[in-house]
């Protein structure tokens, strides 16, 4: 087994002529080595430490010593072949545990140290005509207020940043659970360690150094993912265009991809910086690329029209007149593909309130009472239209005398 450091002090102890009556209960401080480190989204880092240590068997005082900047009230303490007594909490926590058998004893320490880490994704998207290969690297800085040497690095994607609590919570449970640390893979990939409540932990291959305050990347995951690319067109709000590019790329991995900025790549020329949704293992990730010139678009009022007509009308206690205005609108919009693929595009249009539909080719794939949408299946270098008019009734009273 494979022993750690340990720092004794003994800080009391028992004469060797000394009778049992004249026993002096001896107080050890040990300090653990740091075997690995958690870091959350909000900052939060658990850390966990182990080492071996011979003890006899009764009862033993450690003090355990801890960084300043950790939480005491989370310190937890584990040593096989005890059971913990007492702890009192003072600048470091004293532990009172009766150690039911002598020998090598394993000890695991694990706490909790706010705003002592972070952690964010960078991504890389290199975009084809149907797929994108996308890099992911954990940018991390260790700011508890030490180096560390030779950690397993294990990195919280999940909830948003703001719910710092249930983060706190989670970690808790999370530092509170006794399973043996298992060896990790020598695989040039992170794997996955599990869900917890609604996260997901990343858990980095091999050990990290972490100098203190330095920002350092690690690869996190790489994969080629399938995509669909949709082009959008407002026609009510941009005439002219341009369309608007869209990919919604497919999370085929087992893990999330974390919200996080993507350097934007077609034919390994930077395109832009954008923003990675959250998005977990089998969903979309929707990812706006901004203009393209790739579809070449126009909306044009084609034909209006305005007729008037007064009708009589008679009631118990008047005449009157009223005056029924008809306006028509007859829009054509021009679509015209200058890609060599085969391609898909959204179109959008406003109505007024009230109006009513006299005619629209091709049908809308969705309409209401103030909006029409299409969703063209586009050929490559496909010329193509769409022709629509409504009319718009209102009265206008006009008062006659009796």
């Amino acid at each position: 087994m494979e022993r750690f450091a340990v720092a004794l002090l003994l800080l009391l102890c028992m004469p060797s002529a000394a009778l049992a009556s004249d026993f002096v209960e001896a107080t050890t401080a040990i300090t653990l080595s740091v075997d690995s480190v958690t870091i959350y989204p909000d900052g939060l880092m658990v850390a966990k430490c182990k080492g071996v240590l011979d003890t006899t068997a009764g009862e033993h005082k450690f003090v355990v010593n801890v960084p300043d900047s950790a939480d005491i009230s989370s310190v937890l303490l584990t040593v096989s072949n005890a059971t913990v007594e007492r702890v009192v909490y003072d600048a470091n926590p004293v532990y009172t545990l009766n150690v039911s058998a002598s020998g090598p004893q394993d000890f695991a320490l694990s706490y909790l140290m706010y705003d002592a880490g972070f952690w964010e994704p960078r991504y890389d998207m290199h975009l084809t005509d149907d797929s994108v290969l996308l890099n992911a690297n954990a940018l991390v800085r260790n700011r508890g207020g030490d180096d560390l040497k030779s950690v397993r690095l294990k990195l919280v994607a999940g909830l948003p940043i703001s719910v710092k609590p249930v983060y706190a919570r989670a970690a808790q449970k999370y530092a509170a659970e006794a399973a043996p640390v298992e060896a990790l893979s020598a695989a040039p990939t992170p794997s996955a360690s599990g869900e917890l409540e609604t996260f997901y932990i990343f858990e980095l291959a091999g050990r990290k150094d972490l100098a203190q305050e330095k920002d350092i990347s690690f690869p996190l995951f790489s994969q080629d993912v399938p995509l669909v690319r949709i082009y959008t067109w407002n026609a009510y709000e941009k005439d002219d265009g341009p369309v608007e590019e869209e990919i919604k790329a497919n999370n085929t991995m087992q893990n999330p991809w974390p919200s996080g900025r993507a350097m934007l790549y077609r034919s390994d020329e930077y395109v832009s910086t954008i923003d990675m949704p959250y998005t977990p293992s089998g969903t979309n990730a929707s990812i706006s690329i901004g203009p393209s010139a790739d579809l070449k678009v126009s909306r044009r009022l084609k034909d209006y029209n305005i007729t008037e007509r007064i009708i009589a009308a008679n009631t118990s206690a008047k005449n009157h007149t009223v005056k029924e205005t008809t306006q028509t609108w007859t829009y054509h919009l021009k679509v015209e593909s200058n890609l060599d693929r085969a391609s898909t595009l959204e179109v959008t249009d406003s109505l007024p309130q009230e109006a009513e539909m006299i005619d629209v080719t091709p049908k809308p794939t969705e309409s209401t009472a103030t909006s029409l949408k299409w969703r063209l299946q586009l050929m490559p270098r496909q010329k193509t239209s769409i022709d629509y008019s409504y009319k718009l009734l209102t009265t206008e009273s006009l008062q006659t005398e009796n």
